[in-house]
């Protein structure tokens, strides 16, 4: 390589990484503030309480679900500086009343972009690249982001000791009402909430064929 490809090389890179830089602002800019909610959504016996508070400089998550037969609760911490990013996460589940019991945990380290995921007696790490949610915090972010479009939306999301590419659809439901809808070939989750508060009143879930109504009491 002779010195003017060398030139031309050093001011293509630094092209991309102003390119790079002004996209990930436009994005951030994008993003409206975040603010402290409670929710509780209710199903049949079922009972869904989702909290979302500030310690600080992090923020932290949670929901747990109550059933007659099992009861699952998940705690996410991250931080936001117009960027959402998770440092951990753990989420239990008891079946029949401590019949059987999973736990998981993710620890995210950004600097060396790995997620240390431990479940029971498992210990593996995951490589990641870009930004990573669970499915609380991509939600979250959708919510956040000001933008409406019919056109899809891909995030990184953890689920299962796995990193998944998870697609969203953000459109207008009805006046003041905005649906994010995730792209399943079988199941569905829709989230509904209003356009100037960002407030859910509810989730449409369909498992196995069986249709869920969360509503917001």
């Amino acid at each position: 390589m002779n010195l003017m490809e060398k030139i031309l090389n050093v001011t293509r890179m630094n092209l991309i990484y102003k390119i790079s830089l002004s996209f990930l602002f436009v994005i951030a800019s994008n993003l409206f503030p975040i603010n402290e909610e409670s929710y509780t959504f209710k199903y049949k016996e079922s009972e869904f309480k989702v909290n979302l508070t500030n310690l600080n400089d992090e923020w932290n998550i949670t929901y747990e679900i109550s059933h007659p037969f099992f009861k699952l609760s998940q705690d996410t911490q991250f931080s936001y500086t117009n960027l959402i990013q998770i440092s951990e996460i753990k989420r239990n589940l008891i079946v029949m009343g401590g019949l059987r019991k999973i736990e998981e945990s993710y620890k995210i380290d950004h600097s060396r972009k790995k997620i240390k995921y431990i479940k029971g007696q498992l210990t593996e790490t995951l490589q990641y690249d870009g930004a990573i949610y669970d499915d609380l915090t991509a939600h979250l972010y959708l919510r956040l982001l000001n933008i409406q479009t019919d056109e899809e939306i891909t995030l990184n999301v953890l689920e299962r000791g796995k990193i998944i590419q998870k697609k969203f659809i953000k459109t207008i439901s009805s006046p003041d009402t905005i649906k994010i809808k995730e792209k399943k070939e079988k199941d569905k989750f829709e989230l509904f909430f209003k356009d100037n508060s960002k407030e859910i009143f509810k989730v449409i879930q369909n498992v196995n064929g069986k249709e869920f109504v969360w509503e917001n009491l």
